[in-house]
């Protein structure tokens, strides 16, 4: 089944501007907390870390449109690509500028039409769950973060104090690696902890899987690739086998020829006589 489909000047594909969109949406969430960081201290001290690895990723979105670009002053000037930079600097409110390139995207999702935005989606199965357990995992990350933070400051006897400290724990949980160099005390971050421990299980199965897809996928390919490609050894033998049984009948009528041949000749010879 296929769906003749044009993307609109800009699309780079269903499954990576859902992500970007996302991403873009975590970005102007956490403006919130960096514009008043009084407001909520440990998401503030929290979102500042996180703030640089999106900088890190909405700066590589900026490099990939650039060099993709049909043209690259058109994208720079007049198709959001100076927001696309200024959001990218690792600077406390600089992610408002995310708002622009969020307006993009939805519009040229909306150019693409819901059904063929399906479509995509159904296409690129494979890659579109990556990007959205990427995605989760950032998300993930910063929330369990900031929650066993909020939990452990209260206890006497807590080794997560800091946004570091959480970040680190949440990041070796969520790899189900688990140091034990920094652990909850309290109820609710073990709860916090338990939560994290199996969603990063989950996690973890489908990158497996997926790049188990990937490797696989290829040698499927060749080995139908194979199947489908005709065996010259196969065709020379029965090639011979259909010649060898052509030159029997070929003998057969021959002989069977001759011998109405001599029948005839000697029925001839018995009527002269």
């Amino acid at each position: 089944m296929t769906e003749p489909t044009t993307p609109p000047i800009g699309f780079k594909g269903a499954s990576y501007e859902g992500f970007i969109l996302l991403t873009s949406l975590l970005a102007v969430c956490n403006i919130i907390f960096l514009i008043f960081p009084t407001f909520y201290p440990d998401a503030t001290a929290v979102a500042l870390v996180i703030d640089i690895f999106l900088s890190a990723v909405f700066f590589a979105d900026f490099l990939y449109r650039l060099f993709t670009a049909e043209s690259k002053a058109y994208y720079v000037s007049r198709d959001w690509g100076w927001a696309d930079l200024l959001s990218s600097v690792p600077l406390p409110g600089m992610k408002i500028f995310r708002l622009f390139s969020i307006g993009r995207i939805v519009s040229l999702m909306r150019k693409f039409g819901i059904r063929r935005l399906k479509y995509d989606f159904s296409e690129e199965r494979a890659s579109g769950a990556l990007y959205f357990v990427i995605f989760f995992i950032i998300a993930l990350i910063e929330l369990c973060s900031i929650l066993v933070l909020h939990a452990e400051r209260s206890a006497a006897d807590a080794n997560i104090r800091t946004a570091g400290d959480a970040l680190w724990w949440a990041y070796v949980t969520t790899t189900t690696v688990g140091y034990g160099d920094q652990y909850p005390v309290t109820p609710r971050g073990r709860i916090v902890g338990v939560f994290l421990m199996a969603a990063g299980v989950s996690i973890f199965g489908t990158l497996a899987g997926f790049l188990s897809n990937k490797l696989i996928a290829p040698r499927r390919h060749r080995d139908q690739h194979a199947s489908t490609k005709p065996d010259k050894g196969t065709n020379s033998a029965e090639i011979r086998k259909l010649m060898e049984q052509q030159e029997k009948m070929y003998a057969e009528i021959l002989s069977r020829l001759e011998k109405i041949e001599g029948e005839l000749r000697n029925r001839q010879e018995e009527l002269e006589r």
